[in-house]
């Protein structure tokens, strides 16, 4: 079992770091959920565009980015500093090859990213195509406002109303082929309907949280999710099962359940209603 948790997480750790992922940032986010079958999903923060550590800067080529060292390796092009241990190497200017050669491994990790980001459905790297995807979303049902803040940050405020007789994932994104889901409605056989919000986690995010027997050295390494506020289901159906920290409460509707995400948190929000 050990041995498998561990591929597994070796899997999930290069499929974060290869590609570009949507995730929540700072939210507050609202699911009414009636006997009806209606529901209303509220979501108002920020998504994020998570992008792998090497994907490199927005900015285009600077001379002032090149830095060469003192006491480099070879084949390093001036870029890895050599010397002994806790020696702060001295920098130096750099000779045109080792310019040259700086320059088109910058040239070549944006093309390489904004690619990568392309065959996944994802806006580019730069700002401009960050806020044409921002005007994109807000064509579609639900977005009430998006607005692109830079960085990889979009705030938006999300409206939905509809009826829980079919699968509802939250959020549905133009051209996007790899998503966890934010929050998910899955209607079963019985009429009962299971809420779960895969990336409202903390911690590791959704794939660490989601493997069952990983421990905390298993997910050294992974990726920090940026989660960070509270969801809370609203509902006059009866509540089967959940795995909030204080259970239902009582709310003029009904009952209530509420998950506070940061951090600290690894577990994923999850509750069975029967409506």
């Amino acid at each position: 079992m050990r041995h498998w948790i561990k591929r597994l997480f070796a899997f999930s750790a290069m499929l974060l770091f290869t590609s570009c992922l949507w995730g929540p940032g700072k939210f507050v986010s609202d699911l009414t959920l009636k006997k009806d079958g209606s529901f209303v999903l509220d979501y108002r923060g920020e998504i994020v565009l998570q992008l792998p550590p090497d994907a490199g800067t927005n900015e285009v080529w600077k001379p002032a980015m090149a830095h060469c060292y003192e006491g480099a390796m070879k084949g390093t092009s001036g870029q890895v500093p050599g010397g002994e241990a806790g020696v702060k190497p001295k920098e130096r200017p750099c000779t045109p090859a080792e310019f040259d050669d700086q320059k088109s491994k910058h040239d070549q990790k944006q093309a390489e990213a904004k690619q990568m980001a392309s065959v996944f459905g994802l806006p580019g790297l730069d700002d401009e195509s960050n806020r044409a995807f921002a005007a994109k979303l807000s064509k579609y049902a639900g977005w009430r406002s998006v607005a692109y803040r830079g960085s990889g940050v979009f705030d938006v405020d999300y409206h939905m109303e509809g009826r829980a007789t079919q699968d509802f994932l939250f959020p549905a994104l133009p051209d996007d082929n790899l998503l966890i889901p934010f929050i998910a409605i899955r209607r079963r056989a019985d009429g009962s309907v299971l809420v779960t919000a895969p990336a409202l986690t903390g911690g590791a995010g959704a794939l660490g949280a989601g493997i069952p027997g990983a421990d905390s050295a298993d997910r050294k390494g992974m990726p920090e999710s940026r989660a960070q506020g509270r969801f809370t289901i609203i509902t006059d159906g009866e509540i089967l099962t959940n795995n909030s920290e204080d259970g239902p409460a009582p709310h003029p509707l009904g009952r209530q359940l509420h998950w506070d995400v940061g951090p600290a948190t690894n577990k994923i929000p999850e509750t069975l209603i029967r409506l």
